[in-house]
């Protein structure tokens, strides 16, 4: 009996400012815990999820295929930046050039299918049988790739 008057005299006293306290430190914490989640979650999204750092890397995955069989290959500095890639068993000739704000592909000179867009300036340069692409875009983020291209000499 002893025992259950002390509890009840205990939990008589209603909410004491020290249980205030230590649940605001729990509450902080937590808070803390919660925004420093969200941060770090927005931090990740932009560097993982930028749309630049996306369309890079599928630019690289496209222009890889265009590099198996190759007979030729050719890099022009004249007029407007092109490497010319001519094929084993077929006539077509595939060009990769800067026009404007994009990197296009074209195939016998006819039309265009868009690799990559939004470019400020792009740098392509041969040597042996690497080729080694810089791109700049607009936001000022700088790529560069070197691609192995085995040429079939006849």
């Amino acid at each position: 009996m002893y025992q259950s008057n002390w509890r009840n005299r205990i939990n008589s006293k209603g909410y004491t400012f020290i249980e205030a306290l230590f649940h605001f430190i729990v509450f902080a914490l937590f808070l803390h815990l919660l925004i420093y989640t969200y941060s770090w979650i927005n931090q990740m999204n932009n560097s993982l999820l930028n749309n630049e750092q996306v369309s890079w890397e599928l630019f690289v995955q496209d222009i890889q295929q265009y590099f198996v069989d190759v007979k030729s290959l050719h890099l022009y500095k004249k007029k407007d930046e092109k490497i010319e890639i001519k094929y084993v068993d077929s006539n077509k000739i595939k060009q990769i050039q800067r026009y404007g704000d994009i990197i296009r592909l074209r195939t016998n000179d006819q039309g265009y299918v868009p690799l990559l867009i939004g470019i400020q300036s792009t740098d392509f340069s041969l040597n042996g049988n690497l080729l080694t692409i810089t791109v700049k875009f607009t936001s000022g983020l700088e790529r560069e790739r070197t691609f192995y291209v085995p040429v079939f000499n006849e």
